[in-house]
């Protein structure tokens, strides 16, 4: 029995059976052959995943990598992660696609995210440092700023409060 592609025959069976998920064979197989690392069942052939994604032996799909890494060829079977402090987007195809987070964000959990009001950070910061006494800042800020004469702060704080001064009017 001739099998058609992608399925195969055991000598002497006289029937034929597809070959299972992320394999593949050419017409008149006896055996399937399971796509390499790097590439998957694509129309029924093993293709190459593109730079970007990556796969594992037996794949039926290329999976794109994950934010914070990047796979620079095609055919990958992993991805590699950008270095500290620098991220990446989902699918990423080049080291040069690991970027510095910009002042006022920081590494957090993987990815750009905007500083908290009452923190700020320098790019390519991997935390948010809390504003200190007397300084505060709002949501997404790279410096704190100082609280104007006459009011203050807490550690942390997003608004300086106002000191009332009963003692120093000229007149009532």
């Amino acid at each position: 029995t001739s099998c058609a592609v992608n399925t195969f025959s055991i000598a002497g069976s006289g029937s034929c059976t597809g070959c299972a998920a992320g394999s593949t064979s050419a017409a008149g197989a006896t055996v399937c052959d399971v796509c390499a690392a790097g590439s998957a069942v694509v129309a029924g052939s093993c293709t190459q995943c593109v730079a970007g994604t990556y796969s594992l032996a037996g794949s039926t799909e290329c999976t794109q990598c994950a934010a914070n890494s990047y796979s620079a060829s095609a055919g990958a079977s992993t991805c590699t992660s950008c270095p500290g402090g620098l991220t990446s987007a989902a699918g990423s195809d080049s080291s040069d696609d690991c970027e510095v987070c910009s002042a006022g964000n920081a590494v957090i959990s993987g990815s750009c995210t905007q500083c908290d009001a009452g923190t700020y950070s320098v790019a390519g910061s991997t935390e948010c440092t809390s504003c200190a006494v007397n300084t505060f800042s709002i949501a997404g800020s790279g410096s704190c700023t100082g609280c104007a004469a006459g009011s203050t702060s807490a550690a942390g704080a997003t608004v300086c409060d106002g000191v009332l001064c009963w003692f120093c009017c000229d007149r009532w």
